[in-house]
């Protein structure tokens, strides 16, 4: 028996992946995500799948033509497994058959929730079977063993597939310069063995590091930057990426300052706190506090009565105003206009710590109020040399290409044999 791979979207663009494998009877997939890029690489506009029927959404090619995986038909997928929770790699799940089960990390779980409570995804979590790291689990013919990885997204996972023979590893997402990276390590120290193919992500195989390699870096930055200026600082940054969230507060502590964030941002870290003692609550003390700006989401959480947790937090504007050469405060789009319609953004500092490409979207927003921007910010993806220090541990006999808009640079970093792909086309391994 044999395994057939096919790549339904990834192969040659970063961004709504997918991955079908199938063995005899069993199919399983891996990730299905809302693409980052339309057809031309221009940005995907969100909009296009907005009261589209799935056949609408198949002929575009938004949705992939995988018989037996969406609603209203005979189910033949037997499960998919989700690496994390980014819509580039789940954002797609809403228009699956709801009795296909998804594997996926508690961590994961959780933050999927936080977004569709919150209306930012219509995937609604209907048959979720959280899974452990380390701890192997069967999909028929296939059996998995996820690895917890260091990646920006939350609890993010990589999967080791064996079958008929086969063993197959999917990065998923990662990077070994986070908080986490004490699991890349131990990752390049014991790497699973004898792996046949690795399926492996290169976001960053046409770039090197940045300015600040690490998530540590970027802390020690924030703190030299807190303490060395009186300005208001304002920081434009994930609600879900908890490293960045971390080492905010973490400089903030270190430099006397007091992270401000709003609702939301408090409402994601008490989700959380199950899950580590280290993600920063909102009850903490004098070096956090939670500012009710109103707004769709304050709103939410007020209907649903969870906005009273946060209350002994609490800092009013007028408190802010009192001590704004002590802030940070996390930026959102209510917040920024609250302070500008006051006319308060002299002697203000916005830092900028997420991708640059959505800089582009708030820039004129800040130069209209004459604020500079300073950037700041580590990928949450493997620079070149981690990709190299990587793949020298696992051996792998091959190397499939994905979340990458250049596969053909593979050769230029790797020896081993490197099999480029193309989209929709089935591959016997």
């Amino acid at each position: 028996m044999c395994i057939n791979l096919t790549i339904h979207r990834g192969s040659k663009e970063i961004g709504g992946t997918c991955i079908e494998l199938r063995s005899g009877d069993s199919r399983i997939l891996i990730d299905f995500g809302l693409p980052l890029v339309d057809e031309n690489k221009g940005p995907f506009l969100h909009e296009k799948i907005n009261n589209q029927t799935n056949e609408d959404l198949t002929h575009s090619e938004v949705l992939p033509e995988i018989a037996g995986l969406y609603k209203d038909e005979p189910q033949l997928v037997d499960g998919i497994l989700l690496s994390h929770p980014h819509p580039d790699h789940y954002g797609l799940l809403s228009f699956v058959n709801p009795n296909i089960p998804v594997y996926m990390s508690r961590g994961c779980q959780l933050l999927i929730e936080v977004s569709y409570f919150f209306g930012q995804t219509d995937y609604e979590l209907e048959n979720v079977k959280s899974v452990t790291p380390w701890k192997q689990f069967k999909i028929g013919n296939f059996l998995i063993t996820p690895y917890l990885v260091d990646h920006s997204g939350f609890d993010a996972l990589a999967f080791l597939i064996e079958c008929d023979g086969k063993r197959i590893f999917y990065t998923g997402d990662f990077r070994g310069h986070g908080r986490k990276d004490i699991v890349f390590k131990n990752l390049l120290k014991n790497p699973p063995k004898n792996i046949d193919y690795l399926i492996l992500e290169g976001t960053l195989i046409d770039r090197d590091i940045t300015k600040y390699n690490a998530e540590q870096d970027v802390e020690e930055e924030l703190t030299n930057l807190f303490k060395d200026q009186a300005e208001q600082f304002f920081i434009a940054c994930s609600s879900q990426n908890i490293d960045r969230i971390v080492s905010i507060y973490r400089a903030c502590v270190r430099s006397n300052r007091i992270f401000i964030i709003d609702p939301y941002t408090a409402f994601v870290l008490s989700k959380l706190k199950e899950l580590s003692p280290n993600i920063p609550q909102s009850d903490w003390g004098k070096n956090i506090r939670v500012f009710f700006m109103p707004s769709s989401y304050t709103n939410k959480l007020a209907e649903d009565k969870s906005l009273f947790k946060f209350k002994t937090a609490k800092i009013t504007y007028e408190e802010i105003k009192t001590i704004r050469n002590r802030i940070v405060i996390k930026d959102s789009y209510n917040t920024r206009e609250k302070f500008a319609n006051n006319k308060d953004m002299n002697n203000s500092i916005l830092i900028y710590s997420m991708w640059k490409g959505y800089l582009q979207g708030v820039k004129e927003f800040w130069e209209k109020h004459h604020v500079p921007i300073i950037e700041v910010h580590s990928s949450g993806h493997a620079y070149i040399g981690e990709l190299k220090d990587f793949v020298m541990a696992i051996k792998p006999k091959n190397i499939i290409p994905i979340h990458t808009f250049y596969p053909e640079k593979y050769s230029d970093h790797f020896s081993y044999n490197i099999m480029i792909t193309e989209d929709k086309v089935p591959v016997e391994l």
